[in-house]
This record gives C-alpha cells, structure tokens and sequence, in this order.
C-alpha cells in the first residue's frame, strides 16, 4: 500500500511521535504494512523523526531527557492552551517584533548540537522533513546537515524568527499533506478579553482551519488527546497507539 502519511508540530508535544515511529517498526516486522509508504514531518516532529532515522535503539532516551529542557528554549510552543499563550501579554508583541536571524540561528543551533547528530539527509529517506520556505512562499521538503534541517523546520515564530529565510511549517499549514493524518488537535475553546487575544485566537484559528481542510482530504486521520498532561512517557504511548490504531483502520 502506497501511503504518505503526515505528523504537525505546532507544540512541543509533537516529540512524542517518537512511540509511533517505534508502532511503525513493529507494522513492519509483523508484515501487516508493506514498505510503500513515506513520512512527512513538520515542526517538533522532525526532531524524533531525525533521531529515529538516525538510532532507533537511543532516540526514546534522548528525547525523554531533552524533553525537560525544551520549556527553556520554546517557553511559548510548550504550553498546549491559547488562554496559557494569552497570559503573556508581550507574546503578540514577540511576533511583531523583528528578532535578530543570527541570533536566533545561534540559539538553535547550540541547542540542537547537544541533541541531535550531525549528519547528511539527502531527500531520497522515506522520512521527509518540510519546512515553508518564505522568500517563495512554499512548502519545502529540507535536504543537507541534519542541525540546519532542525534548525530551519522548529523555528517557532512566537520563540523565533525565521532561520535562513524558513520557518515552521506547523505554523503557517499545521500539517503536511497526506493520506494519513497524526494530529494534535489541541485548539480549544478560548474566550478572548484583550485585543491581543482575538489576535492570538486570529492567528492560530487561521492555522487551524487549514490543518481540518487538510484533514478532510486524506483518508485516514487519527487525532491524538494530550490534555495538559506533561509526562512523556504517556504521550510517547499515545502516539504509540495511534500507529496500532492506523493499522487496525487499514487491515479492518
């Protein structure tokens, strides 16, 4: 069967697909999906994708150690609930305001240097990791060193500015096309009282609308619940279940 399945990453939560790449190893083992498919990762889930392609034996120990630090870098892109974003009252100003690039591709990439190897992707992987490219306005498939692929795909706006004219992918789309769909659907409802939150609730309902035209059109869509559950483990296991649950909806 020929598929090409797809994973956001507009939260942090989205490293966690790590428990579906091991869901996917053991589909393959077991004979029940055939090698026919690609993956196509956007935003925070590149990071597990990268590191599963790299080591499957010690992507989950990395993952589960960087998830601890990854408040530091992304205090925005960690919280799972707009009225959590909104009580910053200088987020909205953060996305306004023009950041320093080399600034920002710095902080990246010393981050990303701790934790991710330092290799090539060529684009021929059945992995692949999209990006929006802004000067063209048009979703990239990212080739080349393994940090700048990571660098220009995480990029969250509200964190950071664009890295080398990319930003995240998850932010402007939510999710990459394809057949099968992994998704956070995290947007809740959200009254909103200041003038910075209707632009927040405009910004991410944007995105979100897009994402659900997106979901509509593949054929298989699995939604993943996180609640404001912190523990990753569970959320490890989640996306975990969602790969049992994409298998059962195609062999049924």
């Amino acid at each position: 069967m020929n598929l090409k399945i797809s994973l956001g990453g507009d939260i942090v939560h989205y490293i966690g697909a790590i428990g579906f790449f091991k869901s996917i190893d053991e589909i393959g083992e077991n004979k029940r999906l055939s090698g026919d498919f690609e993956i196509y990762c956007s935003g925070f889930s590149c990071i597990p994708a990268l590191l599963w392609y790299y080591n499957k034996n010690s992507a989950y120990n990395t993952l589960s150690k960087m998830w601890n630090e990854l408040p530091k870098i992304f205090p925005n892109a960690s919280k799972n609930s707009l009225k959590e974003i909104s009580k910053n009252v200088f987020t909205l100003v953060k996305m306004q305001k023009k950041l320093d690039e080399e600034e920002s591709r710095k902080n990246l990439t010393q981050f990303f240097e701790k934790w991710v190897p330092n290799f090539e992707i060529t684009g021929s992987e059945k992995i692949k990791f999209c990006s929006f490219n802004l000067e063209s306005s048009q979703e990239e498939i990212l080739v080349g060193n393994s940090i700048d692929i990571i660098a220009k795909a995480i990029n969250y706006p509200i964190d950071f500015s664009p890295v080398k004219g990319y930003t995240s992918l998850s932010w402007i789309f939510g999710i990459p096309l394809g057949d099968v769909i992994i998704y956070i659907d995290w947007i809740k409802s959200f009254k909103p009282q200041r003038a910075s939150d209707y632009l927040l609730l405009s910004t991410f309902s944007r995105t979100h609308n897009i994402a659900k035209d997106r979901i509509l059109k593949s054929k298989y869509f699995i939604n993943i619940e996180i609640d404001n559950n912190s523990n990753f483990a569970i959320i490890a296991n989640k996306f975990y279940q969602a790969g049992k649950k994409l298998t059962d909806s195609i062999y049924k």
